[in-house]
């Protein structure tokens, strides 16, 4: 039993839902060949801007970045000293989205426009669009003489641009310029091939290629633009990402018209790339190398003085081989002189190496790689200058106030100020080793204190000598050191996979805007549709009158084209659908309970069609034996009085109260078997005649005479005489003209009918579209042809009979 009302429920949604189909259904029906239209030329509209895309093709490529050092003890220095630097908030390590920045950076593709030549591109018209022609699939090359506008920065749309025309296997023609300043001119220009012209493009010259015999009649366009701005394009249709989170690998994908050219654009960013790792490499080489160059020439011109010293000290003292009188002397403080040597050598470099860590100047330089007894420093300046370089990356390719600039300067500062405390430090330790290493030589050396006093000043000079030499020495195997490390130098980078992609294009996708054209071609007249049923607020048919009132629905007469403007149906065929419409309606008054003899009726406005129901809802009666009044009580219009004159009538018995019934009643000549009364002439009290006591006793007097009488009443808007002649019907017809009345009304002549304004109320939608949908109206084109008593009809009569008897 708990199941019945859920049933019910939905059995009500189900009722809701299929009339919604049913709308749907017909108005897609109705109007298919609107929607085959719209399709159509959606369709057409959609192939012709695929025509007109150019192909987009897509070409990948992944490299590896590997670790920078190979030798795994260099590795197992790096990895402690990262530990410990990170333990203080600095990074070492590579840093892969550093890298990912690195490649697509404005300046690395930059680079790739100067080599390739990207500024200046080639179009040729295929189809609806045109195709770009890449070096050696073109016919022709435009050899520019003049260089772009020198504005800084080069502003993003210069752009300049011409046409080239083959006249001839000698000559073209140049139009359609587009100058440095971006504007176009009609000027047309003839050259030959070779010849340098002057244009408002600037000086240029075509000459032939490889390609020129192949070359037809084809139009083709030549845009030059700035290097800045190609770069700028290129970079939009570049994407760069790590593939694996786990992995040094980076995908590398660039989409293009042209699918060689979106090969070489890869192929030569990564060789760019690892030209760019390599210098970057080298700068520390060089960085060192100058400085060793400065200490040599420094040391060499020390080293110099003292020979010199040396040769003038034999000369004047005729001492010639004191060296191997002192070297049998010194022998046995050989080891301390040595320990003394390395311990200055030490000292000296640190000590350089601490005054340029102390110069400010030097604060986005290199530090020199130069080798100390301590590895730990080694390669901590390494790491230090690697950072160095990140930063320097960084700062060209973006400013020195981006975030990660700041956050690498302060790194470096951090390293550089722990590099000079360790240097300070190293410095302490050389002097306190080389003050050991000459308190043991001074010692060793107090034995020759009996020696003769030229020899003593010989041995100093020939100590200095050793000293520079031994400096002089280490300068120049570190000198070639470096040199073959720059030499050996190569990128960390390796190529894994070479661009590679598919011939078919990734966009524009065919089969997407068609599909895509068909959605709009449908959605195009359907939402017109929908349109004109939203904004359409009149009575449209059956449904809007059941959804918003409870007034029973007496009868619906359709609207038919071809009654050549017949408004009587007693001139129309007895099988045509108006009268078949009337029939109906007579059929469901004699189902009613209630008396149905006097009726009125009215409308809310003119142009309803209460007259044309009043005349043939009386003719329809006649035409079953009924003895029928229709009486015209619009006194004002008279609509139904035009062909009887004004003479006598219903104004003329109600203002004179000598005139007798009889004498205002006529037959009516169109219809037969009905009488009437006209309106008579327009009096200047309507309202009052119609509210006279004689009024009432007339219609009580018909009453006996007549089996029906039909009043045609005033609009109910236009003036009060309807709700006065109200009074004496036992039924009102509320005649509402389908696709004019206001549907916004309906809801007030509910509240009419509830408040029981007018007697018996009832509803007839007059000129009610046969063609309409399922929803709005049934249509009158099934079953008329069957006869009065077809069964069709009775199933229809009796449906609304469930309503008039509620």
């Amino acid at each position: 039993m708990n199941n019945v009302p859920d049933t019910f429920k939905r059995d009500e949604e189900e009722m809701q839902i299929i009339p919604l189909l049913k709308l749907c259904i017909n108005q897609l029906l109705r109007n298919w060949y609107w929607f085959l239209l719209s399709i159509v030329i959606c369709l057409g509209l959609g192939w012709i801007y695929r025509q007109s895309q150019p192909s987009v093709f897509k070409q990948q490529s992944v490299i590896l970045i590997e670790e920078a050092d190979s030798d795994p003890r260099s590795r197992m220095v790096k990895g402690n000293m990262s530990g410990l630097l990170e333990l203080n908030g600095i990074s070492v390590g590579d840093n892969l989205k550093n890298e990912i920045f690195i490649l697509s950076s404005k300046r690395l593709m930059t680079r790739v426009v100067d080599k390739l030549d990207l500024d200046v591109d080639y179009l040729m018209p295929v189809s609806l669009h045109k195709v770009a022609l890449y070096k050696n699939e073109r016919p022709i090359e435009v050899l520019f003489h003049d260089s772009l506008p020198s504005e800084n920065p080069i502003p993003k749309n210069m752009i300049v641009s011409l046409k080239i025309k083959k006249l001839d296997q000698n000559t073209v023609e140049i139009k359609g310029f587009r100058n440095k300043k971006g504007k176009k001119t009609d000027e047309k220009i003839k050259a030959n091939f070779g010849q340098t012209v002057k244009t408002p493009a600037g000086r240029l010259s075509v000459v032939r290629s490889k390609m020129f015999n192949k070359w037809e009649d084809e139009e083709i366009t030549v845009n030059r633009n700035s290097v800045s701005a190609t770069a700028d394009a290129l970079r939009k249709r570049m994407d760069v990402a790590q593939i694996e989170k786990e992995a040094s690998l980076i995908g590398l994908t660039f989409q293009d018209i042209n699918p060689k050219r979106a090969v070489d654009v890869l192929n030569t960013l990564y060789n760019t790339y690892k030209e760019d790792v390599v210098e970057n490499k080298n700068r520390v080489a060089l960085n060192t190398a100058r400085f060793i160059d400065e200490r040599l020439k420094l040391i060499g011109t020390e080293l110099s003085d003292v020979e010199n010293n040396l040769a003038s000290f034999k000369k004047r003292n005729s001492v010639l081989d004191f060296e191997t009188t002192a070297q049998s002397i010194t022998q046995e403080s050989s080891l301390a002189r040595q320990k003394t040597l390395e311990a200055e050598t030490q000292l000296n470099v640190a000590q350089y190496l601490y005054n340029y860590l102390d110069n400010q100047t030097n604060d986005r330089d290199l530090i020199p790689a130069l080798s100390l007894k301590d590895a730990s420093f080694n390669t901590t300046i390494d790491k230090y200058n690697q950072l160095q370089m990140q930063r320097n990356q960084m700062a060209n390719n973006s400013s020195d106030d981006h975030a990660v600039v700041r956050e690498l300067d302060k790194q470096l500062h951090q390293m550089r100020q722990s590099i000079k405390a360790s240097v300070a430090n190293y410095i302490s330790t050389c002097k306190l080793q080389l003050d050991d290493a000459k308190a043991a030589e001074n010692m060793l050396t107090g034995r020759l204190a009996g020696a003769p006093e030229q020899e003593k000043l010989g041995i100093d000079i020939v100590r200095q000598q050793k000293l520079k030499e031994t400096l002089y020495t280490y300068l120049l195997n570190k000198r070639e050191e470096v040199a073959m490390k720059q030499a050996i130098n190569e990128a960390n980078v390796r190529l894994v996979e070479g661009p590679m992609g598919s011939d078919i294009p990734i966009s524009p996708r065919t089969m997407v805007i068609l599909l895509i054209s068909l959605v709009i071609g449908v959605m195009i007249p359907a939402f017109i549709i929908w349109l004109r049923i939203a904004m359409d607020v009149s009575v449209r048919g059956r449904k809007d009158i059941e959804d918003n009132t409870t007034i029973p629905l007496l009868g619906e007469i359709p609207n038919i084209k071809d009654s050549d403007g017949k408004t009587l149906i007693t001139d129309l065929p007895s099988d045509d659908p108006i009268v078949e419409g009337f029939r109906i309606m007579r059929y469901n008054l004699g189902y009613m309970r209630h008396n149905t003899q006097v009726m009125i009726c009215t409308s809310t406005t003119p142009g309803q069609g209460k007259s044309f129901i009043s005349r043939n809802v009386a003719s329809i009666l006649a035409m079953a034996g009924k003895k029928v009044l229709l009486i015209d009580a619009d006194i004002r219009k008279g609509t139904l009085s035009r062909n009887f004159g004004q003479a006598f009538g219903l104004t003329t018995f109600l203002s004179d109260e000598h005139t007798q019934i009889d004498e205002i009643i006529q037959k009516d000549h169109l219809t037969k078997g009905v009488d009437f009364i006209p309106a008579g002439n327009i009096p200047p009290n309507p309202s009052e005649l119609l509210m006279s006591k004689r009024f009432e006793e007339m219609i009580t007097a018909l009453r006996e005479r007549y089996d029906h009488i039909i009043i045609d009443s005033t609009p109910l808007f236009s003036v009060a005489d309807a709700s006065i002649t109200s009074r004496v019907a036992d039924i009102t017809l509320f005649v509402i003209r389908a696709q004019v009345q206001d549907r916004n009304f309906l809801p007030e002549l509910e509240r009419m009918y509830q408040d029981n304004r007018f007697k018996h109320l009832s509803i007839v939608l007059n000129d009610v579209n046969m063609k309409s949908d399922g929803t709005y109206g049934q249509g009158y084109g099934y079953g008329y042809g069957y006869g009065y008593g077809s069964h069709t009809k009775q199933k229809r009569s009796l449906n609304v009979l469930r309503r008039l008897r509620r």
